[in-house]
């Protein structure tokens, strides 16, 4: 029953007749319905607005995308994040376009029922798919494929549409490279102290020692391992290579050949002293005495330098001879050791320079091979040649550029002086006896490995010369990492299909319902369908009702209940 609310009156409606499906309707005179321009709301105007409005985001979408592509996510300067901005258009974008295609579902079904006698279960059907994915999958399974079927794959799609617009945008961590004034290590292409007011007059042992050399020696000697005094502020790179003076160290076993050389005295008395040559020429001794001493180390040294001229081979600078042994408990010398190692003057190069906090590596670090004799040559005469610089010319040595290099022939001098002082080539003796004179013994003597002590020593003075006081600053560039926008432009096919789906069924949804189709517009008004009686005898839905703007006035003045 319903009730005018202006008139009080009570109007009996009939219960709904149903006929069965497939029965062929009477031939009834064909219904005009009202229609209005097309910019009403009661037309199109509502689901024009939505599907321009969710193609509009879409694009908007699609700018963010291409104008964050490949920049660092701080290029994003809106006070929302990029990715909660993505997902409120994205959230938006499905709003409006399911607005519009809910409409045309709904509307398509009153053409589906225009056409001919359908069972009237699927108007629930059509109602259901407008409104979610479990009537759209109903539509698709249930009723026959029709032009509302786009609605229902489109209802399917949306449920990707978010999740494949968010899988667009990737933030990935990509390292800034930027040249930077402290990033730096040194090199050096000469080593060369003003000590001219110092050895005036003065012979090769007055010339001034160089207090960080004579450090790095003892570093090196000792095994005490200190970090490169590089600058980085953070993660630093160098791409280019240097070339830096420094030095090496060779060492190999003598032991065989030089026990063959030694000559002994006092062997029928108390204490033996023995002395023997290594095959480098130098003189090592020996004490030994039943129960009292024996000898346990003993290093020689001596410098291949002169005023006069430098070497023709290899730039040998200083030679070694160190002896070890381990006394018993009778102080006789046992598992005897004899060891020859040069140092030399030498060229590196330096490549693949990289520092991350406190650490700092070279990829590469080679020695380069200046040819067989000697590349070092007097710079100019002097009075005595240890006043004058030696020097190389620049040349190119398979493809890398070798530039001139000098090195104050005095400095070398010193070294040399330093070697062969007490400082290191005292000798350690076990028992009763008085080592006055201690020098390095501790460091190298028992079963350290001299090769690599020896090897520590030429890396520590190299190191030396590379930050002196002639070291030039190899400048790097600085490494950061930060956070970049990548677009996978590819999961935002989805999203585009649906929306191209969704116009092409809008614009099949305008073209199937003209004014020429005789349908109503009434799209899913509930009021449209409570305004249709089902006549049994005739097969047909019958309404007096022509314009949906009829069917909400009239029941804006009713008022009805539930009997």
């Amino acid at each position: 029953m319903i009730e005018d609310g202006s008139n009080q009156k009570s109007v009996s409606v009939g219960p709904a007749q149903v006929s069965e499906v497939g029965s062929e309707p009477h031939n009834a005179p064909a219904t005009e319905y009202k229609r209005h321009p097309v910019y009403s709301p009661s037309e199109w105007l509502l689901e024009f607005v939505s599907s321009i409005l969710a193609l509009g985001l879409l694009i908007g979408i699609a700018i963010i995308f291409w104008y964050m592509d490949n920049k660092p996510l701080s290029a994003w300067s809106g006070r929302v994040s990029l990715n909660a901005t993505i997902s409120i258009l994205t959230t938006a974008c499905a709003t409006a376009l399911m607005h519009g295609v809910s409409a045309f579902i709904s509307q398509f079904k009153w053409i589906y029922f225009r056409d001919r006698p359908r069972k009237l279960a699927d108007f629930e059907v059509f109602d259901g798919a407008s409104r979610g994915l479990w009537g759209a999958t109903l539509l698709l399974t249930t009723v026959k494929w029709n032009l509302a079927t786009i609605g229902a794959f489109i209802t399917i799609l949306r449920l990707s549409f978010s999740p494949f617009t968010q899988q667009v945008v990737l933030i990935e961590q990509r390292d800034i490279i930027s040249p930077a004034d402290n990033a730096t290590f040194g090199y050096a292409h000469n080593y060369t102290r003003d000590l001219t007011s110092d050895i005036v007059g003065s012979g090769v042992g007055g010339i001034p020692q160089d207090s960080d050399m004579q450090s790095a020696i003892y570093r090196g000697l000792y095994g005490i391992s200190t970090p490169e005094r590089f600058r980085c502020p953070g993660t630093c790179r160098w791409t280019e290579s240097y070339i830096s003076i420094g030095f090496r160290t060779e060492c190999r076993n003598v032991t065989q050949e030089a026990l063959q050389t030694m000559t002994c005295e006092g062997v029928t008395s108390g204490l033996q002293e023995c002395n023997m040559t290594t095959p480098g020429g130098l003189s090592l001794g020996t004490r030994y005495a039943f129960t009292a001493q024996g000898t346990a180390f003993n290093m020689s040294a001596s410098s291949l330098l002169n005023q006069t001229a430098l070497p023709d081979q290899a730039m040998e600078i200083t030679r070694f001879a160190i002896y070890r042994s381990s006394p018993d408990i009778n102080l006789v010398m046992r598992n005897i050791n004899i060891t020859d190692c040069s140092l030399f003057l030498t060229v590196y190069e330096y490549s693949g320079a990289r520092a991350d906090g406190s650490n700092f590596t070279f990829a590469n670090q080679r020695e380069i091979d200046l040819g067989a004799r000697n590349p070092w040559f007097f710079g100019y005469s002097a009075a005595s040649n240890m006043h004058a610089p030696i020097h190389t010319n620049a040349t190119t040595v398979n493809g890398t550029h070798v530039p001139a290099l000098e090195i104050g022939y005095a400095n070398l001098l010193a070294l040399g002086n330093f070697f062969e002082s007490m400082a290191l080539t005292s000798p350690w003796v076990q028992g009763s006896f008085d080592n006055r004179f201690i020098g390095i013994a501790a460091a190298l003597m028992g079963d350290t490995n001299l090769d690599s002590r020896f090897d520590d020593m030429a890396t520590a003075m190299t190191e030396a010369l590379r930050y002196g006081p002639n070291s030039m600053l190899a400048r790097g560039e600085t490494i950061q990492s930060e956070p970049y926008v990548s677009i996978r432009w590819g999961y935002f096919v989805v999203p585009v299909v649906t929306e191209g789906l969704s116009i092409l069924f809008a614009i099949l949804a305008v073209f199937s319902n003209r004014k020429s189709r005789r349908v109503p517009l009434w799209k899913s008004s509930t009021l449209a369908v409570l305004a249709c009686q089902h006549e049994e005898r005739l097969g047909l839905l019958q309404t007096t009702a022509r314009d949906v703007n009829e069917i909400q006035a009239d029941a804006a003045k009713a008022a009805v209940r539930l009997q």
